[in-house]
């Protein structure tokens, strides 16, 4: 996917942080900074034969933050925080558009799953539907079409089962 800028709208880089507690975005905005965690509803069956539905991290083990320095406070003090991804001593950096797409999926209420992450070959821009203006790699499998969406910093990809129709490659 052609990615522009990884500054957000406040000019402060995207951080993925790789964590093990629940509630670590809710220390994080408590602290000030501004958080993605995009979720998405999955429904479980109990033995009995009795359905519940609950939320799960669309990529599970992360959560987003903008990175701001003027914020007296450090990520990796939050509980939970395990890491901040990065490439030596220098934190990679995650562009807006990857961070936006992520969550207009997790927003869209599409079938959503978890891929092995592609090298975009041909990427297309959707132009309808609930992801119009989203950017990504089209798979086409009997009678299902997916987009393709990937996180190029953590090397995974999820999938969204569009309308084939909606996408026009990107020329």
């Amino acid at each position: 996917m052609t990615t522009p800028n990884p500054m957000p709208a406040s000019g402060h880089p995207w951080l993925a942080l790789r964590v093990r507690a629940r509630h670590v975005q809710t220390n994080l905005n408590a602290k000030g900074y501004r958080t993605s965690l995009p979720l998405v509803w999955c429904i479980h069956r109990r033995r009995s034969g009795s359905d519940w539905d609950s939320q799960k991290p669309l990529i599970p083990g992360y959560v987003f933050a903008v990175h701001n320095r003027e914020n007296p406070f450090r990520i990796v003090t939050t509980p939970g925080v395990v890491q901040i991804v990065s490439f030596g001593s220098s934190p990679g950096t995650i562009p807006e558009a990857e961070i936006e797409a992520l969550e207009r999926i997790a927003a869209s209420g599409l079938p959503v799953a978890s891929c092995r992450y592609t090298r975009p070959v041909e990427t297309v821009e959707l132009i309808a539907g609930p992801l119009e203006g989203v950017q990504g790699v089209v798979l086409r499998q009997a009678q299902i079409t997916c987009l393709i969406v990937g996180v190029e910093l953590l090397q995974c990809s999820v999938a969204v089962e569009i309308d084939g129709a909606w996408a026009v490659p990107i020329r």
